[in-house]
């Protein structure tokens, strides 16, 4: 049986959590959760963190925006939704985004013509150029980049003689 714990061991536990990588605070809510501190204990817990700054909304978008635009190839939208799924403001999002737009904003058609020229020597040689077509841009749509993007990129790794409309 798992051992429950106090809100002050909860709270050294989360310190040292907090302080290898950042967090949202809605990871810190699930935490406490698993660990059985009831939650009306968790605002206090949660506002204690960020007050002895182990923990920053801010800093977690900021983290975010960047680690998975860069590392793991996300579109904005994308990141957008999954910064709400944290129950980060979206005062904040606007602006972790904005940052990153300013610095990225030329490399992002390129990130998203590689990101899809990828997948595309992935596919079977076999496959219809439709269905190419529906993957390319069901992939690009998933990782998060705005569907003209994706169709404008599809259009040039598949030569302008194609049309999405043709069979």
């Amino acid at each position: 049986m798992k051992q429950e714990l106090t809100p002050q061991e909860a709270y050294t536990r989360l310190t040292t959590y907090c302080a290898r990588s950042e967090h949202s605070p809605e990871d810190i809510r699930r935490k406490l959760h698993s660990w059985g501190i009831p939650m009306e204990e968790a605002p206090a817990i949660i506002k204690r963190l960020e007050r002895e700054g182990f923990l920053s909304p801010e800093r977690f978008a900021r983290a975010f925006v960047r680690d998975k635009y860069r590392f793991n190839g996300w579109g904005m939208i994308r990141i957008r939704a999954e910064l709400k799924r944290h129950r980060i403001p979206s005062d904040l999002i606007d602006q972790a985004i904005d940052e990153l737009t300013e610095e990225a904003s030329d490399e992002a058609e390129e990130r998203l013509h590689a990101l899809l020229a990828s997948k595309l020597r992935s596919l079977p040689k076999s496959l219809e150029r439709r269905k190419v077509w529906e993957r390319l841009l069901r992939f690009g749509a998933y990782r998060g980049f705005p569907y003209e993007e994706v169709q404008t990129v599809i259009q040039e790794l598949l030569g302008s003689s194609y049309d999405e409309d043709e069979p």
